[in-house]
């Protein structure tokens, strides 16, 4: 992760609140974000993400030694697909919302966000991350 990719999310992550509707608080409550197409995601961002966890020594949960983080993340999205913000949803590991955030910063306008409403929206995704203990 570069230092370019890690201020990217952080400011799209801290925008001024008169520019962009206030966060929610209520994660649950936001509709599911869509997308025209998937979300560019390969073994290589696996493995990068295993690597940040790692390297960030995460408190992740172990199953049948598997470790499992599951990130969650709410979109602004403007009418015409613009992804405006990426706030991540705290987790046990801050270093894998920041991954996160740097990854959809890059690959979700390429997947075509979709709004339903006329005036930006609040969405919320989620991105699953595994590798063996």
């Amino acid at each position: 992760m570069t230092v370019i990719h890690v201020i990217i999310a952080m400011a799209m992550a801290l925008a001024p609140a008169s520019e962009t509707p206030e966060a929610p608080t209520d994660y649950q409550a936001l509709e599911t974000a869509k997308f025209s197409r998937p979300i560019s995601y390969s073994s290589q961002h696996e493995r990068a993400a295993e690597r940040t966890a790692k390297k960030a020594a995460c408190d992740l949960p172990v199953v049948d030694r598997w470790v499992f983080a599951k990130i969650h993340a709410a979109l602004l999205i403007a009418p015409d697909g613009e992804i405006l913000r990426i706030v991540p949803v705290e987790s046990r590991c801050r270093e894998l919302e920041i991954f996160m955030a740097n990854h959809l910063a890059k690959y979700g306008p390429k997947a075509g966000p979709q709004s339903s409403g006329t005036e930006p929206l609040w969405y919320k995704t989620t991105m699953n991350f595994r590798w063996p203990e």
